[in-house]
């Protein structure tokens, strides 16, 4: 079985219309939906979680993803717990390294060790397990609910750190080649933790485009690969290009000038580089029957949870493209 999410990106659109996208996509089969928390170049995300949270019934929120840097460790814990403890447990949280919420204050993501630490002491809070901070000792008391970490990660030492520590895996894009992969390195982090995958969610988070006209669906996800490109040239200071899957890295080179105001526009600049084959490999575009059958692929790699970007798609389609999700695509996966 594979579950659906939506991710949104905080202020994108306006809070009434966003909220009748959520409601329309709970209504249809869709079990989750995140939110970007890039606080400089979209809204803060906090108060977006709690509308989403208050506006459904069933659906589980969290961002997708928040980092240690921008917000401490405890903070990025509270927050998800507190939606959790108000909600009948319907929160998550997606966690990385940091992205465009560090790189736009001018900042670093975070070292994998300390990074490490942070995930450790998250998880530990979010159980509602007492954890250790430079020599105190800190536990929610008021928290009654387990709200899972997700990590989302693209280079093998942070994959092996997910299947060591986390409870489930993101990876932000829509490649069956790339997630086996991926999870390959999850394995190989679970047995040196000496630890079961036993529950393991595996979430692939990426724009889609229903339509059967290639050339416009591809022009509005060609901001997509561009976002990864930042991700696989931060790889390849660290790793030769036969390390890493070939869907990951073909073409990544040539995208330069990433301006993170810019942060997944289909129309910005960076994009320019950035051919038919990269936008289609990564996304999930198409008429109902493709994109299935790209789906079927992705979960037999060991997908658990299809993402979609939304943002991408003109507003006017928002509520046609969820319920042609929920009439010709989510169905089958039941």
């Amino acid at each position: 079985m594979v579950s659906f999410g939506l991710m949104l990106r905080p202020g994108h659109f306006p809070l009434p219309h966003m909220l009748a996208a959520i409601k329309v996509a709970e209504d249809v089969g869709f079990d989750h939906v995140w939110f970007g928390d890039s606080h400089v170049i979209w809204h803060e995300v906090a108060p977006y979680l709690t509308a989403a949270a208050m506006s459904t019934t069933r659906m589980r929120v969290g961002p997708l993803v928040s980092n240690p840097v921008t917000r401490h460790p405890t903070v990025v814990a509270s927050m998800l717990a507190t939606v959790a403890q108000l909600f009948d447990g319907r929160a998550a949280l997606g966690i990385g390294r940091g992205d465009s919420a560090v790189r736009t204050l001018g900042l670093s993501p975070m070292k994998l060790a300390e990074f490490r630490d942070a995930l450790r002491l998250m998880r530990r809070l979010c159980r509602g397990e007492a954890a250790e901070l430079a020599g105190t000792a800190i536990r929610f008391p008021w928290l009654t609910h387990t709200v899972p970490v997700f990590l989302a990660a693209y280079g093998p030492r942070v994959l092996e750190l997910a299947g060591a520590e986390a409870d489930g895996l993101i990876v932000q894009l829509a490649s069956p080649d790339v997630t086996g992969w991926a999870l390959r390195h999850v394995q190989a982090g679970a047995r040196a933790a000496g630890r079961k995958l036993d529950g393991f969610e595996v979430v692939a988070a990426a724009p889609t485009y229903v339509s059967a006209d290639r050339e416009h669906a591809l022009s509005r996800v060609r901001g997509f690969p561009a976002t990864v490109s930042n991700h696989v040239k931060d790889l390849l200071r660290h790793y030769a290009p036969s390390e890493l899957p070939a869907d990951l890295v073909e073409g990544m080179e040539r995208v330069a000038g990433y301006d993170y105001l810019k942060h997944g526009q289909p129309d910005a600049p960076h994009t320019r580089a950035v051919t038919d084959d990269m936008a289609e490999r990564l996304t999930l575009i198409g008429t109902p029957a493709q994109i299935r059958a790209k789906i079927e692929r992705m979960a037999a790699a060991g997908v658990t949870q299809v993402c979609l970007y939304l943002s991408i798609v003109e507003p006017e389609f928002h509520f046609s493209t969820l319920e042609t999700y929920g009439r010709e695509i989510v169905p089958h996966f039941r």
